[in-house]
């Protein structure tokens, strides 16, 4: 009994020490980031939108400066947790604000789960975008403002910015999805290039195992499919993955408690929560088809490496659409994740659109 209360009590000292540690951690990261102008701003909110209450986080140094809506991709993987990596240089020209949708991050804890993942559909989200713009719009005074979409939230930026041109001062594509089955099929031929490559013949085989793919009805099928091929992906680095750095960012950051982490460790919360929504994107989703006329300033920024929304289709459609402006940033070195894995040639071309617009 003795042993057995020693090593009890050692477990909940390092437990302890643990959570003593990343407080103070999160202390100091809140403390070396934080707003210093008098007309500066930094807090989050809840929300009335669509009918139940959603999170928004506001940071910027001037309330003055033009606002920067950023749409998270996923769909259900907030950035906020991140943003103490990646955003601060962006809080001296644009008040950037973090939004955490429906069925997602901070949102999902505050309301209940099973009435809203039925409302959780291509067209609500683009209808609650609509609401939180215009929230934006009354909180600063603006006439219009910047939206800036990663991944599944380029889906939902491309999608508004077409449909409402006069909210928004300017479009920015980050990992730009064009096409999700084109996507998946262009990724997939490039990770089978790749690994026979490397002659990894045992990934090789459970790579071509998985074909035709990923197939042609969105079922369980397709689903276990693209599981499988995401993990290869991710472990040849094709693909945005967790890595310990990533992990310990999100124990570490000032915006998300502990608590709030829960959403980012539930299994399967995505899956259900976004169902509709990943049906949409594998089965209907084609930008091409949907336009190329573009009534405000468009730019893509688009790491050379990035195979999960992969680089030549976003270059592609970027070729053929029309707008007042656009520029397309190519960043070497950098994947779907570009404003984490090449900080300062992303913002270098992220300031230079800022000023543009």
């Amino acid at each position: 009994m003795k042993i057995l209360w020693s090593v009890m009590a050692v477990f909940v000292l390092i437990v302890v020490c643990f959570f003593s540690t990343l407080y103070i951690l999160k202390k100091k990261r809140a403390k070396e980031i934080k707003i210093t102008s008098a007309n500066g701003v930094d807090y989050g909110e809840f929300v009335a939108i669509g009918g139940i209450q959603q999170y928004l986080h506001h940071r910027g140094e001037d309330v003055q400066n033009p606002v920067l809506l950023f749409l998270h991709g996923g769909p259900g993987s907030p950035m906020l947790p991140f943003a103490q990596e990646f955003q601060v240089p962006w809080e001296n020209k644009v008040t950037v604000v973090h939004w955490e949708q429906r069925n997602c991050g901070k949102t999902y804890y505050k309301n209940d789960p099973k009435q809203v993942t039925p409302t959780t559909t291509i067209d609500q989200v683009i209808q609650d975008t609509y609401e939180v713009v215009e929230h934006l719009k009354a909180k600063y005074g603006k006439d219009k403002i910047i939206i800036m979409g990663h991944s599944w939230g380029s889906v939902l930026g491309s999608l508004f910015t077409l449909k409402y041109p006069h909210m928004v001062l300017g479009y920015i594509g980050v990992g730009q999805v064009v096409n999700m089955f084109r996507n998946e099929n262009v990724s997939f031929e490039r990770a089978l290039e790749y690994i026979k490559e490397l002659g990894n013949q045992k990934d090789y085989q459970a790579l071509t195992a998985l074909g035709p793919y990923p197939g042609t009805i969105y079922n369980d099928e397709m689903k276990n499919k693209m599981a499988k091929f995401r993990k290869l992906q991710v472990k040849y680095k094709l693909a945005a993955g967790p890595t310990a750095e990533l992990v310990w960012n999100v124990f570490c950051s000032p915006f998300y408690t502990l608590r709030d982490t829960r959403y980012l460790l539930s299994a399967g919360v995505v899956e259900t929560g976004q169902a509709a929504i990943n049906n949409y994107l594998i089965q209907t989703f084609d930008l091409a088809a949907i336009g190329r006329q573009y009534e405000t300033p468009v730019f893509y920024i688009h790491g050379e490496d990035d195979w999960q929304t992969p680089y030549p289709l976003a270059q592609d459609y970027f070729s053929t659409i029309e707008a007042p402006i656009k520029q397309f940033y190519s960043i070497p070195n950098a994947g779907h994740v570009t404003m984490l894995d090449q900080k300062e040639k992303f913002n270098e071309a992220l300031f230079e659109i800022i000023d543009m617009i």
